[in-house]
């Protein structure tokens, strides 16, 4: 299954189980709000209309979604939309909801709104669950780095964000389209742009289904293509990994003998000089003060080596409507761990808590000495939240 198919699974699974006037998704109703309507229908999402916000409207809700160009959530209904996501809700802002949250003051960020209908074809500045299947193979007009054709059509933000939130898209410059927080147990993410537009002709329903997923269930693996399934054969502007090889190393593709699916990652170095390593082509978003667990297969004739570097955001200048294809980061902590070799494939697993300065992770998993290396189903994932049983 491609990671689409199984996010578009999940969510289905999980939204068959309850009949449409009790889905644990609900839509405020407002002005403009039926392009969002129609998306979720698009992509098989049960959803329950709200007239109106209030306590009793969200028992059983899990994901909220504020849409339109004037949601109707006055600064008497804050508390109320704060103590749902605190209990653990998940609020999805997009277009004008996004800017709706910022006037509450209940998203760290700043926003900033351009005049009419915008269209941004936006740089995955970390991957995220939201991100799955971006840029993939045929991306829009050849657009390799991000999600292409986002349109601002409901008055939503550009953000300059806070330091409690993680951007996940970049606009260029010092602005993020799409930005995660979290508020108590539950929370908020914010998509500027609308991901509906154009009835979905240009692929940016994917991101819409990936959003509701994550927040129904926020626990399930940060990386993309983590088993190496699909796409491996793109140039390097377009693949999930990048491999790099110093001296004689090598690395292969394999398409027997992997320890889950059909795909598996060989490594190779002949001597002391070379050096083969892979990690993710983007960070991995990562929430402040959470925990993680990463976690992978492998078979190793010689030991080898796995570091998380910690990363933090950092100040973001430039003009905008420019796009870097390359965000900055400041490096922070890096943990490292020598993993012994294994003639059969084995379980790899490390926690990291993530500190409280710290958006990104980047794993690197690289072989420094003569020997082979095979990699497959790498993962990072946010550990289970004894309240949330």
């Amino acid at each position: 299954m491609t990671p689409w198919t199984l996010c578009g699974y999940a969510l289905m699974l999980t939204l068959e189980a309850s009949p449409v006037e009790t889905a644990p998704v609900r839509v405020l109703d407002g002005p403009e709000v039926q392009s969002v309507r129609d998306g979720l229908k698009r992509v098989g999402c049960a959803f329950t209309d709200l007239a109106k916000l209030d306590a009793a409207a969200l028992a059983g809700c899990r994901v909220l979604i504020l849409s339109g160009t004037e949601p109707p959530v006055s600064r008497a209904d804050a508390p109320t939309l704060a103590r749902f996501v605190e209990a653990g809700g998940a609020v999805l802002a997009v277009g004008g909801g996004g800017k709706r949250l910022l006037e509450l003051g209940l998203f760290d960020a700043r926003g900033y709104y351009m005049t009419g209908k915008t269209v941004h074809l936006s740089t995955i500045e970390a991957y995220h669950r939201i991100t799955f299947g971006y840029p993939g193979d045929v991306p829009g007009d050849d657009w390799k780095r991000g999600v292409y054709f986002l349109v601002r059509a409901t008055d939503g933000p550009l953000m300059e964000v806070g330091p409690n939130a993680t951007p996940i898209l970049s606009a260029g410059g010092p602005y993020s389209l799409a930005a995660v927080q979290r508020l108590g147990k539950g929370r908020l993410l914010i998509i500027g742009a609308d991901p509906q537009a154009n009835n979905g002709e240009k692929g940016t329903d994917r991101l819409l289904a990936n959003s509701v997923a994550f927040l129904l269930d926020p626990y399930g693996n940060q990386i993309p293509n983590s088993g190496f399934e699909e796409h491996t054969d793109l140039p390097p502007a377009q693949s999930n990994w990048t491999v790099t090889t110093r001296g004689g190393a090598s690395s292969e593709w394999r398409k027997t003998g992997a320890a889950e699916g059909e795909t598996c990652l060989k490594l190779t170095s002949d001597g002391a000089e070379d050096v083969v390593e892979v990690q993710p082509t983007c960070p991995i978003a990562v929430e402040p003060g959470e925990r993680y667990t990463f976690s992978c297969q492998y078979r190793a004739t010689a030991s080898w080596k796995v570091s998380l570097e910690l990363l933090k955001r950092a100040d973001r200048s430039g003009i905008l409507g420019s796009v870097s294809g390359s965000p900055s980061f400041e490096a922070g902590e890096r943990t490292e761990a020598t993993v012994p070799p294994s003639p059969e494939w084995k379980r790899f697993e490390v926690a990291l808590t993530v500190p409280a300065d710290v958006r990104y992770v980047r794993p690197v998993l690289a072989i420094e000495r003569k020997g082979e290396l095979l990699l497959d189903a790498l993962a990072l994932a946010l550990k289970g939240d004894p309240d949330r049983q």
